[in-house]
């Protein structure tokens, strides 16, 4: 009569349930981890749009607006190769990924847009005399893709 051993086909058995288990649970490890790491990298992505700096720096301009009384506007003055410009803005733009467009006039009423990558964005805001002091104060324009 032969002697199987039951005891340890069910043991190889469960030995083998437990390694699928085991792998089955590692897989949906590194899934899980592989999906938390591309959502890192689109929220990191979209954090870095001109879009998201555009509306960052209308927030800036907007607050040092709100503390000049109603005869000055908020000017740019920018300082490049020696050369200094100072512009009226009236508007923020951008071109995702990369580009922010600052939109405005000089004092002389030349129109004026400053394209910059959202890695050289360097300017000082300025408060500068109304071009029309009889008109009312205005707003900053609104962020807008490609003014």
């Amino acid at each position: 009569m032969n002697n199987f051993d039951f005891g340890g086909i069910s043991s190889n058995i469960a030995n083998a349930a437990n390694e699928q288990q085991l792998r089955i649970h590692r897989q949906q490890q590194q899934q899980n981890q592989a999906n938390e790491s591309m959502k890192f990298l689109a929220e990191y992505q979209h954090a870095n749009l001109a879009s998201e700096f555009a509306n960052h720096l209308l927030s800036r301009i907007n607050q040092f607006d709100a503390d000049l009384n109603s005869n000055l506007e908020v000017g740019l003055k920018l300082v490049s190769f020696g050369q200094t410009i100072t512009f009226h803005v009236s508007a923020i733009g951008f071109y995702n990924p990369s580009l922010v467009v600052f939109a405005g006039l000089t004092d002389d009423g030349n129109r004026v847009e400053l394209v910059q990558h959202v890695s050289q964005i360097s300017f000082v805001l300025i408060a500068l005399p109304k071009l029309n002091p009889e008109q009312a104060k205005r707003k900053i324009g609104f962020v807008q893709e490609g003014i």
